[in-house]
């Protein structure tokens, strides 16, 4: 079964670029721009996995995200991904919340997908 993925990014050229990279890898992906997009779509897709920015640039960070997403959807793994590097502090904050893994958006791919790996196989 292809593993399916919700990329969340505020930023186009990243979205599509993780959508490309994680379909040449079999995955079936799904793309948002938004925190509201990205509510909705975590309750109506078979998404097993979401890969959310921190920052949206909207009034929701992924952070804030996090507890609402979890709460209706408690299987589901969150990387969160951001271009800031996160204080421990913060990173402790979104585990306590939820979050599977952390990437940052400057990674190599092939680490990016080491972790992606990590997170579904666990």
């Amino acid at each position: 079964m292809k593993e399916h993925i919700l990329v969340v990014d505020d930023e186009a050229p990243t979205r599509e670029l993780l959508s490309i990279f994680f379909k040449r890898r079999g995955c079936t992906v799904t793309t948002a721009s938004t925190g509201t997009d990205a509510l909705r779509l975590v309750n109506e897709l078979p998404v097993r996995l979401l890969i959310l920015d921190i920052e949206l640039g909207e009034e929701l960070s992924g952070l804030d995200l996090l507890e609402p997403i979890k709460k209706n959807r408690p299987e589901l793994a969150v990387i969160l991904f951001s271009g800031i590097v996160l204080d421990e502090q913060t990173l402790q904050k979104a585990r306590q919340k939820g979050a599977a893994g952390y990437l940052h958006k400057t990674q190599p791919l092939d680490q990016m997908w080491a972790e992606v790996q990590r997170v579904l196989q666990s």
